[in-house]
């Protein structure tokens, strides 16, 4: 899927808001960074949401082994060869290093030490009690005081507040949004973009919505509905491309570019009682129960969450949904998991695909047979 317009319509908004004096905090992506405190403190939040190549995996290894995760090595290789429609990774400030996995420990670490970007710490529990949330809002209140030393003002309550709100506000409508009827390829385009502009890209997304609820499509009988799961797909990744032309069509992205960002979300009842932005925080990963680092029961929890996705889903349309478990090669956490998950739906009579790949073009012709194949069994 070729996002060489959106990519260059980003450089120009980050050297615009350069311009504008603003400093960029990148991340390699995931659903416990705290962008709002990033926006109140005045920064632009860059989530590392871009797809690799073979270049790139392989211009890593002189930092990581090859049986590192794909997606790591992908975001070490940005940094090392700079592709040409990449080059805003030179306006970044400074960079988050963060514990989503040990993948993300190492590439972030890489990335900020030989590649001179200044790090901030920001380390989660994966375990939910007492204990884990108050680790959390000490982490908050810990990258508070960094990112007020670098800026030399205070972050105000009533600002940050307000960007939770900003926030909340885009989140809800992106969640709309992705319940319109639209091929997946033109939905995941609109995703991404959101999920890098964050809320100032609103106005936008509101026109979309307007525009193309006349204009959904009517009947997709000749493909497969497809809820993805595990693994993202990023900027620039052919994958979605296979499953269309194989004959599938994504109608849920169930990750940490889709559902896992963008369901999360705050009633405007909880926001006015609980008050405290960082309680808000706090209050929020208590609750994402649905993220793939969330233990003891993540394995439980995911199984039913899709189980009820794929109920409802057959009820309104009628339509059985195939689920493609996306296992970025070598991303331990989510292969790991991958055989009672899929088990476990199976046993509910849900079929399931485990598809591991890396980012080679090599493979794309194994990846279309075992997908076409998966989309006849549907």
């Amino acid at each position: 899927m070729d996002n060489l317009e959106l990519l260059s319509d980003y450089a120009t908004f980050l050297r615009e808001k350069k311009q504008e004096g603003k400093r960029i905090i990148a991340f390699i992506s995931h659903d416990n960074i705290p962008e709002e405190l990033l926006d109140a403190a005045g920064f632009i939040p860059l989530r590392l949401i871009f797809a690799g190549n073979d270049d790139l995996m392989d211009a890593s290894h002189d930092y990581l082994p090859p049986s590192t995760c794909a997606f790591a090595q992908s975001c070490i290789g940005f940094f090392s060869i700079k592709p040409r429609q990449y080059e805003f990774l030179d306006l970044i400030d400074y960079f988050i290093i963060s514990n989503h996995c040990v993948s993300d420990i190492c590439a972030s670490e890489i990335i900020s030490k030989y590649f001179n970007i200044p790090s901030l710490k920001f380390y989660i529990s994966y375990t939910k009690n007492k204990n884990s949330l108050k680790y959390f809002k000490l982490e908050l209140m810990e990258l508070k005081k960094q990112l007020e030393i670098i800026n030399g003002n205070k972050i105000k309550d009533e600002v940050f507040i307000q960007s939770i709100k900003n926030y909340n506000s885009f989140k809800k409508k992106l969640l709309d949004f992705s319940f319109l009827n639209i091929k997946g390829t033109e939905k995941l385009k609109i995703i991404q973009s959101a999920m890098l502009y964050g809320p100032l890209f609103l106005p936008k997304l509101e026109s979309y919505i307007q525009k193309h609820k006349e204009n959904q499509i009517q009947k997709l009988t000749d493909l497969k509905d497809i809820l993805i799961t595990g693994g993202s797909i990023f900027i620039n990744d052919y994958l979605i491309d296979l499953i269309e032309e194989g004959g599938g069509n994504i109608v849920f992205f169930d990750s940490w570019i889709g559902n896992n960002y963008y369901s999360q979300i705050f009633e405007d009842n909880i926001i006015d009682s609980i008050g405290n932005p960082y309680d808000l925080l706090v209050h929020r990963f208590k609750n994402n129960k649905f993220g793939d680092h969330s233990v003891p029961n993540f394995l439980e929890n995911k199984i039913s969450q899709i189980e009820k996705i794929y109920q409802d889903h057959l009820k309104k349309t009628g339509r059985k949904l195939g689920i493609i478990n996306h296992i970025i090669k070598f991303c331990d956490h989510i292969s790991i998991m991958s055989s009672h998950f899929k088990n476990g739906l199976q046993e509910k009579g849900i079929q399931v695909l485990n598809l591991e790949r890396d980012y080679s073009r090599a493979i794309r012709g194994q990846l279309t047979t075992r997908i076409e194949a998966f989309l006849e069994m549907i």
